[in-house]
């Protein structure tokens, strides 16, 4: 892809030659390939301009960033207010913008979020709608799967983006993503054009990078508001709350086009009629045949 059609895609501001062929994003240095444009992001320990000059040694065609630093002379740098934004921006533009191709679903929360992300994918795959999923153990795509060795729950941008496509590839009409706090937070998936946000619940965990439970709240509300503003795909854009959890109240303020909430009383939208649990399990529902271990696999 041509830098100057990836800057204007992205927003960005170019300095430089505008006709250099980009073939990839890479925003760790170590890990640069000949053709990629360096997006040099701020961490939390390390910072991505200390690094512009051995980004450019490994093959780095381009450079972007968000800081008045010099880089190597003669590398075209694309200037950006923020250098994690920007890099969710140009992944997703690099890629083709593959969420605006799918009803794309988040699943945020303290607990459940693997579970809830996995069995949203094998109920859409069991009622015959192909679907991909990203997840803290696999990333899926129509029914094959890939673990998840990346040891982040949700990946940086440029794989997010890459597995959306790998996706719309693959024939894939929805995707379903976990989606952490750190995620929202550090704005990996800030260019996922999201149709559902969905909530398991939001408990203390995480306060060691939160500074409280209202910010970890706040982190979380995130996908809302990312929900609410994403690109019109022919669905209302939904948020999926639980009723009776502590954050519902906070989250239940964001604004959305549609707001459904799950719970065990009459209170909420979705509720069971009749809840039986037993050492093993729930009975199955009449009519219904019980799920079992293969239909999960």
């Amino acid at each position: 892809m041509r830098l100057s059609d990836l800057a204007r895609g992205a927003g960005a501001v170019l300095e430089g030659n505008g006709d250099v062929e980009v073939t990839g994003i890479a925003y760790d240095s170590r890990r640069v390939a000949p053709g990629d444009l360096f997006v040099a992001v701020q961490g939390l320990h390390v910072d991505g301009h200390v690094y512009l000059t051995d980004a450019v040694a490994k093959g780095a065609v381009a450079l972007a960033i968000e800081r008045d630093v010099k880089g190597p002379v003669g590398i075209a740098v694309l200037h950006l207010p923020s250098t994690r934004t920007g890099l969710a921006e140009l992944s997703a533009e690099f890629y083709g913008r593959p969420s605006r191709r799918l009803k794309l679903a988040g699943v945020t929360g303290t607990d459940g979020k693997t579970t809830v992300t996995h069995m949203a994918e094998h109920v859409l795959q069991a009622s015959g709608i192909v679907a991909g999923a990203m997840s803290t153990v696999a990333f899926k795509v129509s029914g094959r799967e890939v673990d998840n060795v990346s040891g982040q729950t949700t990946t940086e941008a440029p794989e997010v983006q890459g597995w959306l496509a790998r996706m719309v590839e693959a024939g894939a009409a929805c995707a379903v993503i976990e989606t952490t706090s750190h995620a929202l937070v550090q704005e990996r998936v800030h260019a996922c054009d999201f149709d559902v946000a969905a909530f398991t619940n939001v408990g203390h965990d995480h306060l060691d990078y939160h500074a409280s439970w209202e910010e970890y709240i706040e982190a979380k509300a995130r996908l809302i508001d990312l929900t609410a503003s994403a690109a019109d795909k022919g669905v209302e854009k939904t948020a999926v709350l639980n009723r009776d959890d502590p954050s519902y109240e906070r989250l239940a303020r964001r604004p959305i086009s549609r707001r459904w909430t799950y719970g065990l009383t009459t209170a909420s939208d979705l509720h069971p009629l009749d809840l039986t649990m037993t050492a093993t399990g729930s009975p199955p529902v009449p009519g219904l045949a019980p799920l079992t271990a293969s239909d999960m696999s």
